[in-house]
């Protein structure tokens, strides 16, 4: 495969995955807001909606507009703002602008769904939706998201192609789900949120931020306890959202791509994937929670940039 080929098609991964926890995010915190009313934070503090900038770590380009709320104008820029990388629109964008370089890898269905996403983004229909209910509407760039990921794996062939975008989806998505842990983990950890009224509320939306609600009540019995909650979205195997599972997907693609073996490592991207998944293999979460989780997110951001940048060396460069 070429590596211009290859590199469009681990972008395509990565940036729908983006774009879906973006969408994800927003529609998180515009929910919060509407929960907790007035009791989500004084008003010098940023809301649930404005922290989704630090986690995307996009708040060095966010410019307030004066004539809209806070929260509209954040909705806003990560939505539909087209100069922007961190937009869904943009994401999707850039998405599409790959995929049309990339068409003959593709199978004829999810280039249809990828180019149907990004001209509903650019039409008016979803700005008549936006302005009715952001919550209808993120839920749909969702839906769209996720059926281009399923699309993915139920109409590819497990080869060149299909690799590249699995490890551009769960690299992303290892990265942003430790982002999302840390920013609000250190969050509740704060003054008065540690504990009383406000502190069911905001480990729920933690959970509901990476689609793990549903999941982590069904094998913990409707008790949210912090430990479990951050041991679930990090150490659990079988939960497809929680950086365990993610690191391990991409290890697996990586060495189908470099034909390995599994007894040693081909590349650096797969010794850096390598080294994490056994360190979360065998993590005892008593380790970790609560005074070393900070660090070790910091860390498996740190490896997930390295990662990227070591499939740049080693597969991308010409």
């Amino acid at each position: 495969m070429l590596s211009r080929v290859a590199e469009n098609l681990y972008w395509i991964g990565r940036y729908v995955e983006r774009a879906e926890n973006a969408a994800r995010l927003l529609d998180d915190g515009f929910h919060f807001e509407l929960d907790a009313g007035g009791l989500a934070g004084e008003a010098h503090e940023p809301g649930p909606v404005d922290s989704v900038l630090s986690i995307l770590a996009c708040r060095d380009a966010f410019q307030p507009d004066a004539e809209l709320k806070n929260r509209d104008a954040v909705l806003r820029f990560l939505t539909f703002d087209r100069q922007k990388d961190h937009s869904i629109l943009g994401m999707i964008g850039r998405a599409r602008e790959n995929g049309r370089g990339s068409q003959e890898t593709l199978s004829a269905e999810t280039w249809s769904q990828i180019n149907r996403l990004y001209l509903y983004l650019s039409g008016p229909r979803a700005q008549n939706r936006f302005q009715s209910s952001p919550s209808r509407f993120f839920d749909s760039i969702k839906r769209g998201c996720i059926l281009f990921a399923g699309l993915v794996d139920s109409t590819l062939p497990r080869m060149e192609a299909f690799h590249f975008l699995h490890v551009g989806r769960y690299l992303e998505r290892a990265d942003t789900i430790s982002r999302i842990v840390n920013v609000k983990f250190q969050k509740l950890a704060e003054g008065d949120l540690s504990a009383g009224p406000l502190h069911t509320i905001y480990w729920t939306s933690l959970l509901r931020s990476c689609s793990a609600y549903e999941a982590y009540l069904k094998e913990h019995k409707d008790s949210i306890q912090s430990k479990s909650v951050i041991r679930y979205l990090v150490l659990e195997p079988d939960f497809p959202r929680a950086i365990r599972f993610c690191i391990a997907r991409c290890l697996e693609s990586l060495r189908e791509l470099s034909e390995g073996d599994g007894d040693e490592y081909r590349s650096e991207a797969e010794r850096l994937l390598g080294r994490l998944d056994g360190e979360l293999r065998y993590m005892d979460i008593d380790e970790m929670f609560p005074h070393r989780l900070a660090p070790f997110l910091s860390e498996v951001q740190d490896a997930c940039n390295r990662v990227g940048q070591a499939m740049q060396q080693r597969y991308f460069l010409t």
